[in-house]
């Protein structure tokens, strides 16, 4: 690989980063979205490095060869010595598969190999969850509240969550081994998807839909039958519906 093909690697992988970040939108199955102008400008930064190399190469071509046939009469074996090897035009390819193949966001695959162990139950805001009633409609909430509101009804008043219906949103997993049931999973991610951790909830009352198709379900908290161990919540399903994977498919 020559420096010129080093410098233009460079200008591609700034494009991919522009791509999945301006063009489709998929740098969010990797990062969280605060991220974008961060990439933005890191891509914007390896082009301009990219071309001023090329540029720089291309100006200098002239005085390579020249200086490489005078070292060939010096006594010198006048051989290219600013080439790489060859193998690395393998870093190409994970340039080359952002542009053909993106990969998704992290599914079920991810998410089933924790399948058996409970997430840690998120810490509740500093002034507590606010109440909730039973008698109204589908509270929507996210799988960290949901998770955190039912670790505080297990260890203190099963009364703040019991029979209140909600509604929560995420994609379809199997239930750990030897489990009835199905899981609806939201992946919680810090800051990019190389730390994504689980937040599962076991859903039971409807069949299940395919793996990894996004859902929304409507039902109601399960309060387990030990309530000094960290467990993975099950909701009574209501209503199960099919949806579109959302522009953020993180928490």
């Amino acid at each position: 690989m020559t420096k010129a093909a080093q410098n233009l690697l460079l200008v591609f992988l700034g494009a991919a980063v522009l791509w999945i970040t301006l063009g489709s939108g998929e740098y969010v199955n990797y990062v969280r979205p605060g991220f974008r102008y961060p990439l933005v400008a890191a891509a914007v930064a390896l082009i301009a490095l990219g071309a001023a190399g090329l540029r720089r190469e291309w100006r200098d071509t002239g005085d390579h060869a020249d200086h490489a046939d005078h070292a060939g009469h010096d006594g010198h074996d006048g051989h290219d010595h600013s080439r790489g090897p060859k193998v690395a035009w393998l870093l190409g390819l994970p340039v080359l598969a952002i542009f053909v193949i993106a990969p998704p966001a992290l599914g079920s695959f991810t998410a089933s190999r924790g399948a058996d162990r409970a997430a840690t139950p998120p810490p509740p805001p500093d002034n507590g969850f606010r109440p909730l009633s039973a008698s109204g409609g589908p509270v929507a909430m996210s799988m960290s509240e949901f998770l955190g509101r039912a670790h505080v009804a297990q260890t203190g008043d099963p009364a703040t969550l019991a029979g209140v219906p909600v509604r929560l949103t995420g994609f379809v997993g199997p239930a750990g081994r030897g489990q009835a049931g199905w899981q609806l999973i939201r992946m919680k991610i810090a800051c990019c998807a190389g730390d994504a951790v689980p937040f599962p909830v076991k859903v039971r009352g409807l069949p299940q839909p395919p793996a990894d198709s996004w859902v929304r379900v409507v039902g109601v908290w399960e309060p387990p039958a030990r309530r000094d161990r960290t467990v993975v919540h099950t909701l009574r399903a209501r209503s199960v519906q099919k949806i579109d994977k959302p522009g953020n498919p993180y928490e």
